[in-house]
């Protein structure tokens, strides 16, 4: 049974193929006719695991990619199918029509809700979890509720990795169950001594529930942090960030391995030293890791900076319907002096929901945005007016405000404006909105 419906299940994801689709098909058909499939597949020794609110697409791509360096075999769900059935078909795709997976190590990246569905056949060695924060609120629910949703995946053999910095995921080993290795940044010239942002996840302590302390601040909830009562404080990490600049950009970790950032913002920093601890909790090789990961970076295509009519242009790719990420854009724009112009907007919410949430919109601090020099805000797309609105709410002057129902007209209104421009789009906007610039600078 299991042969056979192995090598229909890989005739149908050759078809898929042709027709550029099968990302998923696949794997939901042999689990409808073989629901035991995944759990008769022969795995690697080393299975990670990358699961969290955002994050884990870029982090599983990298470690893939360094084990790949390091000289192993490596199966990755790298088209980013990371439900049930997207899992089952990475599996199809590198078993051999006799079950067995033709790899040596086993990298994917699972929705926070459906971990629970697929660790109990694929058990991990290692688990990362990146962050739990407000996203998709229609889905998700409440943060609280992702929590328990991963907590019941786990298990005592896992070997938890998790950021330090983020007194959210300390939750999960409250009880010690689980090994755990810890990652960190140090307080670096981009701290901060109040929050800029408001604390949406975690205000107080998990074990006593008295007001946590924060000694600096990164960004939102992360930074160093100690309970006002109880013992609860920053873990102590195995790996750490000893030094941050955004200038080069570059980062050093455990003042040792400089690498190289594709450009100058902070989840790039904590992507990096996540992969990076992934790898080397399971291998000895740091300093080859560093290596690896330094020429990945270096190669990736900086998609943020560009010009126009001799103006700096930074394009910021965001995910909708998730505050963390917009918060993290409005960040890197108020490290920057001068005037500025912004583009905000996106085609659709979501390509997956039927639902137009428009909740997340008002947790972002757009207020930030408030204390610099704007000369224009450009809102785009089906929401612009939910966007304009929330932008006269941040304390924007609503003569600076335009709408446009698309790209087109932007460029033109553009000219007209002054300052460095910020675009904070949707990924469904931002290949448009670059070629309708270099559109624009060729007239």
């Amino acid at each position: 049974m299991k042969y056979i419906m192995i090598i229909i299940g890989k005739i149908i994801l050759f078809c898929g193929k042709l027709l550029h689709r099968g990302s998923s098909l696949p794997g939901k058909i042999i689990l409808r006719f073989y629901p035991h499939f995944m759990k008769k597949i022969k795995l690697p020794d080393k299975i990670i695991a990358v699961t969290g609110s955002s994050g884990k697409g870029s982090i599983s791509s990298t470690v893939a990619e360094v084990y790949r360096k390091l000289g192993y075999r490596v199966a990755h769900n790298v088209a980013g199918s990371n439900l049930t059935y997207g899992i089952a078909t990475l599996l199809l795709q590198y078993c051999s029509i006799f079950g067995k997976l033709k790899c040596d190590v086993l990298v994917f990246e699972i929705d926070e809700r459906y971990a629970k569905y697929v660790f109990p056949d694929i058990k991990p060695t290692h688990v990362l979890i990146s962050n739990i924060s407000r996203d998709q609120p229609p889905r998700q629910g409440h943060f609280d509720f992702v929590y328990e949703e991963i907590k019941s995946a786990l298990s005592k053999e896992m070997h938890l990795i998790l950021n330090a910095d983020d007194p959210m995921l300390q939750i999960f080993n409250l009880e010690n169950e689980f090994q755990v290795t810890y990652y960190s940044m140090d307080q670096n010239q981009y701290s901060y001594p109040k929050s800029k942002f408001k604390n949406l996840n975690i205000t107080h302590c998990p074990v006593c529930h008295h007001k946590l302390i924060y000694d600096y601040y990164h960004f939102e909830t992360l930074g160093h942090y100690h309970c006002s009562h109880c013992k609860f404080q920053t873990p102590k990490a195995k790996y750490h960030i000893t030094n941050l600049n955004f200038d080069t950009p570059t980062m050093t970790i455990n003042e040792k391995y400089v690498i190289q950032l594709p450009y100058d913002m902070l989840y790039c920093a904590y992507n990096t030293l996540a992969a990076f601890t992934i790898v080397a909790t399971t291998e000895k090789e740091e300093k080859k890791i560093a290596t690896y990961l330094n020429a990945l970076n270096v190669k990736q295509k900086n998609h943020l900076h560009t010009t126009f009519q001799n103006r700096n242009v930074y394009i910021l790719n965001n995910k909708n319907e998730n505050a963390t990420t917009f918060n993290q854009s409005i960040l890197f724009t108020d490290r920057h002096d001068g005037k500025k112009t912004l583009v905000i907007g996106w085609k659709e919410i979501s390509r997956r929901y039927q639902f137009d949430d428009l909740s997340w919109l008002y947790d972002v601090d757009f207020e930030l945005f408030a204390r610099h020099d704007i000369d224009t805000v450009i809102c785009i797309g089906l929401h612009r007016y939910d966007i304009a609105t929330r932008m006269k709410y941040a304390g924007i002057d609503e003569k600076k405000i335009k709408t446009f129902e698309s790209l087109e007209g932007v460029t033109a209104c553009l000219e007209k404006t002054k300052g460095d421009i910020f675009a904070i789009l949707n990924f469904d906007l931002v290949l448009p909105f670059q070629e309708s610039l270099k559109e624009g600078d060729s007239k």
